[in-house]
């Protein structure tokens, strides 16, 4: 998980719901760099101080492992990017097809999705910087990424009657 500063060593996670943020996210997801492994005698040879930010840095580590490349997340990646991929070049304003992700907390849903689009939008920026190397970065209709979410209509509930 990409983390930003906030004072006194606390972090926040980057704000993956908004432009910015999932910006910062998308550009520093792969940046963490592990503990390096030490062995007992190593560990017992380091000062307080130096053991105490070692196993900081350890906590950190254990929190952010990286995804693993199972069966599930191997069908999701696949669904997944196809129907990136289609519904980029869709031109008609007709609905796009979506994928429902289910399943129990703590899993990898949001996760495992978040890598899937943000491999997708590194491949799309840069296949738009090889067709249009001399575009401003930063243009709004081509940069900014957004979700479309169609949800089924309710039905009103009926009076209640007294």
């Amino acid at each position: 998980m990409t983390r930003v500063g906030i004072g006194l060593g606390l972090m926040a996670p980057a704000a993956r719901d908004q432009a910015a943020g999932w910006d910062t996210w998308r550009r520093a997801r792969r940046g963490f760099a592990p503990a390096p492994v030490r062995s007992l005698g190593q560990w017992r040879v380091m000062s307080a101080r130096e053991r105490s930010a070692y196993d900081l840095h350890r906590m950190a580590t254990h929190a952010n492992l990286p995804l693993l490349d199972t069966p599930m997340s191997q069908r999701v990646d696949r669904l997944l990017s196809a129907r990136l991929r289609t519904n980029a070049f869709k031109a008609k304003p007709s609905t796009r097809a979506g994928v429902m992700i289910s399943g129990g907390g703590y899993q990898g849903k949001t996760e495992t999705t978040c890598e899937i689009v943000a491999a997708f939008e590194d491949s799309w920026r840069a296949l738009h910087h090889q067709i249009h190397p001399n575009t401003a970065p930063g243009t709004r209709d081509l940069w900014v990424p957004v979700a479309y979410v169609q949800t089924p209509r309710s039905r009103r509930a009926p009076a209640r009657r007294s």
